[in-house]
């Protein structure tokens, strides 16, 4: 998951339901028809327009926010509840054909799911130049091996074989006969592989990898902290003093922080409540170490809300552009705007291949800082949102429609964002010495004198 919120009321249902007709959005793909007391929401390719969902005009009102009607009502555009960015639609005379053509296909059509499938991904993903795929040859090799009489599990095997190439982590394809993820593995994964295959242990990667986690917890609660760790939103923040002028944040989530799930909202207003205890705590030391090494994600809007406690000024945190026709929508620029208290210090910034996603928005929205060291390894390279898309047979996918600039216009979508100071997550050097190589480092640049 990897979307985000901004601050701001939600949308009451009046200001919708005088919103009567359809409308097509700029980008997304989306279809939306509002009614009088009723909305259906469609998603749209150029061969199918897709009836996904319908409610209320009050429940649409709960997940759009900060709505803006152009003059001649013809245009509208707002905030969704779990995106930073501003989505616009235009007026239609009336629902696309394409909504009566789909009714013509059968649910379990191959045929007609490997096309929109295959649209889906060629009018809304944005990254294929980045990734060096040419999605119309995948059309061209897997087309001939899709019939009328093929099955629905050798059409996921023939949609998973034309995703794998793209090695993005925001591309999942769910059905009854799987699920897929298309993220490139990790070199730390392939290390620990290794060490596992040498020592003939035979302990799956994933429970390997959480006892080495949890060891090296322990080593920062133990050896670094003394023990004398505070927690708070939901335990997905920890904070305490490493000495007397190094303070440790350790953010281990991005979502979350209120205990509820899917609560964005929710999750901000719990970030402002730890944060200010975490500054009243740690807030005087000349040091702050924020610690990612394991963040896989979140809301956007959760990790601007933490980064606004940490930045000097208001800052350019980052443009975003998503896929709309041939190219993109315009960039839309968003801010980091300090909150009434932050921190002051110089700001440590640990990360591994594990930081991915909306801990990546984070470290990106804090680049100007003018106080930043970055200690680590790359962050894992998936900025984008996650698109959320359903072909006709029921099945349902994610992909990255959009693109991520940092200030300068850099993208780190794929490569990840570079450290200053490289160095290994969970490397067995420091686990053999019970260190944490970073944080060890950390204390040597501040114990270090001035000359």
């Amino acid at each position: 998951m990897k979307t985000a919120q901004r601050r701001g009321s939600s949308l009451s249902s009046p200001d919708f339901a005088r919103l009567h007709g359809v409308w097509r959005s700029r980008g997304y793909g989306n279809v939306l028809l509002i009614e009088e007391d009723w909305y259906t929401l469609f998603e749209e390719t150029s061969i199918s327009c897709l009836k996904i969902h319908a409610g209320s005009i009050e429940e649409l009102g709960h997940y759009y926010e900060d709505l803006a009607v152009s003059p001649g009502g013809q245009a509208f555009s707002a905030h969704r509840v779990t995106g930073v960015a501003r989505i616009r639609f235009r007026r239609l005379k009336g629902l696309p054909a394409s909504v009566t053509e789909s009714h013509r296909h059968r649910a379990k059509d191959p045929q007609y799911n490997f096309d929109v499938f295959w649209r889906t991904f060629h009018e809304q993903y944005a990254l294929f130049e980045l990734k060096g795929v040419a999605w119309d040859r995948a059309h061209h090799d897997y087309l001939p091996q899709i019939n009328a009489n093929t099955s629905q599990e050798t059409l996921f095997v023939i949609m998973v074989a034309m995703l794998r190439p793209l090695k993005d982590g925001h591309i999942r394809l769910h059905s009854p006969w799987g699920h897929y993820s298309a993220g490139a593995q990790p070199a730390l994964f392939r290390r620990l592989t290794q060490e596992l295959e040498d020592a003939n242990d035979d302990r799956e990667l994933t429970s390997y990898l959480g006892d080495l986690k949890e060891s090296a917890r322990d080593v920062i609660h133990e050896d670094y902290l003394a023990s004398a760790v505070s927690h708070g939103g939901n335990r997905l923040v920890e904070w305490g003093r490493l000495n007397d002028l190094i303070g440790y944040l350790n953010i281990r989530a991005m979502a979350g922080q209120s205990g509820k799930s899917g609560k964005p909202a929710a999750d901000l207003s719990a970030v402002d409540s730890v944060m200010k205890s975490v500054l009243a705590d740690v807030g005087e030391l000349p040091n702050l170490v924020i610690d990612l090494r394991n963040n896989g994600g979140g809301y956007d809007g959760v990790a601007l809300r933490f980064a606004a406690y940490l930045m000097d000024r208001k800052r350019l945190a980052f443009t975003k552009s998503a896929r709309h026709g041939n190219g993109f929508t315009g960039k839309q620029s968003v801010y980091v705007t300090p909150a009434n208290e932050t921190y002051q210090g110089n700001l440590f910034v640990l990360t591994s291949e594990l930081t991915a996603s909306a801990a990546e928005i984070f470290v990106l929205s804090l680049l100007q800082h003018p106080r930043l060291t970055l200690i680590g390894e790359p962050t894992q390279g998936i900025l984008s949102d996650t698109l959320e898309r359903h072909l006709p047979n029921g099945w349902h996918l994610t992909l990255s429609n959009e693109i991520y600039r940092a200030y300068d216009g850099e993208i780190y979508e794929d490569v990840g964002i570079p450290p200053h100071i490289r160095l290994k997550y969970l490397g067995r050097k420091g686990r053999e010495e019970g260190k944490d190589p970073m944080l060890e480092r950390v204390i040597k640049l501040v114990d270090r004198p001035v000359l």
